[in-house]
């Protein structure tokens, strides 16, 4: 009896260690997963460090609003808002992007990028857009063609720019958030 009441005791030790080491399992993932989405980004965040984090890993997440019909190798994703916009191309390990990923929640792991058009590019733009419209009454293709370089402009006004600055992500993995 002596030794049965001994090996229960060490049992309840030890179901007690494991149920110990499970609760520090379930702190650990949590921590982890805490600390994952202090370091997700939104999109709104990614714009606004993007001119300092050009070349390195950004983990963002934000709505599929578009995936490359052609080749699936770039989608477009935008806020919640549906203000903001970045593009992604798969690089890497990352082969492409299923088609079915439309309007879900995705997080994307990559490389920001910067693609600059210099305000040459921008006036060559304006010109070719105001002469291939000139017979028109300003159609709807013209007018939006207008305001995209209207803004480019402002911006690079307002942040006294030679250049406009558009950031796109070469992306390395990226997952569906359920």
């Amino acid at each position: 009896m002596k030794y049965l009441s001994l090996m229960a005791l060490c049992l309840t030790f030890m179901a007690c260690n494991f149920s110990q080491a499970d609760s520090k399992k379930q702190k650990d993932l949590h921590q982890v997963i805490t600390e994952a989405k202090k370091t997700t980004l939104s999109i709104e965040q990614v714009m606004e460090v993007a001119a300092d984090k050009v070349g390195q890993e950004v983990r963002f997440s934000g709505v599929v609003n578009h995936v490359c019909a052609h080749s699936g190798k770039r989608c477009i994703l935008k806020n919640n808002e549906g203000n903001l916009s970045i593009r992604v191309e798969a690089t890497g390990k990352l082969e492409g992007f299923n088609k079915e990923i439309a309007g879900n929640d995705l997080l994307v792991t990559g490389i920001l990028r910067e693609k600059r058009l210099a305000l040459s590019e921008i006036d060559e733009w304006e010109t070719e857009v105001k002469a291939k419209h000139k017979g028109e009454e300003g159609g709807k293709h013209c007018s939006s063609e207008m305001a995209n370089i209207k803004e480019m402009r402002t911006w690079m006004k307002d942040n006294n720019k030679d250049y406009y600055a558009i950031y796109y992500v070469d992306g390395t993995s990226y997952e569906v958030v359920e």
